[in-house]
């Protein structure tokens, strides 16, 4: 089972909150991190793959709601 840092996964869902974009939209949700200064998710969409932030993007939707 693979383990995300708490804080890419804080960000992460505040975007999908906020309802600004669609979060299967990876190159939106970066743009939106950028900016809102959210600087772990960026770096987190910059060096893991698609699979990799769809399973992190479900883990923080299980965690936050």
């Amino acid at each position: 089972m693979t383990e995300y840092d708490d804080e890419v996964m804080q960000q992460q869902e505040a975007i999908r909150k906020s309802g600004m974009t669609n979060m299967f939209n990876i190159q939106r949700v970066k743009k939106i991190a950028q900016e809102m200064g959210s600087d772990e998710l960026v770096e987190f969409i910059d060096n893991n793959d698609s699979d990799a932030y769809m399973d992190m993007a479900e883990k923080a939707a299980e965690r936050y709601r």
